[in-house]
């Protein structure tokens, strides 16, 4: 559906939604125009993805209005609904069905049908005429599981459109994107806006805000902050707004002193992920791996870990050799491992915060199939406490947390252990300011410990502001490495990664 430029296409008032008594949203209020691009900001446990899926049909909300297209929505929480009033959302998550083929996955729950039996040639001739029209092209055949991050994301988008939707929700589309995908994913989305569909923009990365975005929507503690125009909004105002105070500072002081060598690495060849790798990490210091998608990073983590065995060279923990068989070997010896995915590899989606954070630790909380259930809830007590994780209960579901809360039970479950060497790949992707700032602490006050860090991070910032030291790769082998006390070192990490 074609709307007039700058005419509002969508209002929401006075949402309201809780989780077993805990509240999420407060009397919200939202609106957006046609063909604008309207950022929802605030910090993990907002309500921002929350009030988004309310209105993608995901969430009923307790009480609470929403009109589309000058007409009141009659609410019945099912994403099919939404769908079909022309309401889409792109979750962090992709929701691709990766067994099937693009074509099947661009129709989902949408066939084209004749008297039951589908119509292929006809889905077919949809879909070659959405793509045309927001400039992607695929193989229609292909499976869709066996494409990129971002081509999957495409397929996501063009399912919206096909079905003639004019509200499009971005949940942190550019977290697993390289900066190339990104590129591609703003230009198409410069597209959409041309053709006055209305994006909502849910991100932690404030530069593409102020790079994309028209309008911005602050949200704090499940309540609105403020609404404004992206050019009345600074840094300061949307930093202030995020954490609650003026002190926007994210990055502790830095431990300093270096001791004794906890990790080394002598010519480690993966074949086909990376070759000829060496570095150290003393006590003391925290280690920064920079570098592009696909540049060896996380392979080095990952065999570190035991996901993968070197074929040439050795790591040596604590002097000796290290000798892992698999992840169960690394945790045994006091090694964690944040995966970049946390999906994937980094939680149990149906489980509670509880046995979440527990998984890693069951060989010191068990006596043969037996849990000591009061040690247990303790220790998680004392993290949920320490990592300020927002929950009801270490009983809540932490599927029903926000993406950055996750994320902190993530890192909860490793320091449970009492790691000797902590691996950190991403450890902020999808994070707000204030509980990055809390990460940051919590990383510094580990390395006075004498625990290990390793920090994998796409954000040249994080990497100069936490490390002692950075190692930039690119096409897995090390280009060049750099103390955190060189000048312009952001420009010179970003040539060698990028090879100028």
């Amino acid at each position: 559906m074609r709307q007039e430029a700058g005419k509002e296409i969508l209002r929401m008032e006075h949402i309201c939604k809780s989780f077993g008594g805990f509240g999420v949203l407060e009397d919200v209020s939202f609106d957006l125009r046609a063909g604008e691009i309207h950022a929802l900001m605030g910090a993990n446990g907002a309500g921002k993805s929350t009030l988004m899926k309310v209105l993608a049909g995901v969430y009923l909300p307790d009480r609470g209005e929403i009109w589309h297209n000058d007409r009141h929505i009659h609410l019945k929480g099912t994403v099919r609904d939404a769908q079909q009033d022309g309401i889409a959302m792109v979750f962090q998550e992709l929701n691709i069905l990766p067994h099937l083929s693009v074509l099947e996955n661009i129709f989902i729950a949408n066939e084209i049908s004749h008297g039951g039996i589908y119509d292929w040639k006809a889905m077919r001739r949809r879909a070659m005429e959405v793509m045309a029209e927001v400039g992607v092209e695929f193989d229609l055949d292909a499976r869709a599981g066996e494409l990129s991050v971002a081509s999957q994301q495409m397929i996501e988008i063009t399912r919206a459109l096909n079905l003639n939707s004019n509200v499009i929700i971005f949940d942190e589309p550019t977290s697993s994107l390289t900066l190339q995908e990104t590129e591609r994913l703003f230009a198409l989305m410069r597209r959409l806006k041309k053709k006055k569909v209305g994006m909502i923009y849910i991100t932690h990365r404030m530069s593409e805000v102020y790079q994309m975005c028209d309008r911005i929507t602050l949200l704090r503690d499940g309540k609105k902050v403020f609404s404004d125009e992206i050019g009345r909004v600074d840094h300061k105002r949307l930093l202030a707004g995020i954490v609650g105070s003026e002190n926007t500072n994210q990055f502790p002081e830095k431990h300093h002193r270096e001791g004794a060598v906890i990790l080394e690495a002598r010519h480690v060849s993966c074949r086909g992920k990376y070759e000829d790798v060496s570095f150290t990490l003393k006590e003391g210091e925290i280690l920064g791996f920079a570098g592009l998608a696909g540049s060896g990073r996380t392979e080095i983590a990952k065999t570190i870990f035991g996901c993968f065995r070197p074929d040439e060279g050795e790591f040596f923990y604590r002097g000796k050799p290290l000798r892992v068989k698999n992840p169960a070997d690394a945790v045994r010896q006091g090694i964690g491992y944040v995966s970049e995915d946390r999906k994937a590899e980094g939680i149990l989606a149906v489980r509670s915060i509880r046995e979440n954070m527990s998984l890693a630790n069951l060989h010191r909380l068990g006596r043969g199939f037996h849990i000591r259930g009061r040690e247990e809830a303790e220790a998680v007590q004392e993290k949920i406490r320490e990592l300020k994780i927002k929950a009801g209960s270490m009983n809540q579901r932490i599927e029903n947390l926000s993406g950055g809360n996750q994320q902190k039970v993530c890192l909860g479950k490793w320091l449970m252990i009492k790691p000797g060497l902590l691996l950190l790949d991403e450890p902020t992707r999808g994070v707000d300011v204030g509980a990055r700032a809390d990460f940051y602490r919590i990383i510094q006050e580990l390395v006075k410990q004498n625990i290990g860090i390793l920090i994998i991070s796409s954000e040249e910032e994080e990497l100069i502001g936490l490390c002692s030291r950075i190692l930039v790769m690119r096409e897995g082998r090390k280009a060049g490495e750099f103390r955190d006390s060189e000048e312009n070192l952001k420009e010179k990490m970003l040539k060698l990664m990028l090879n100028i």
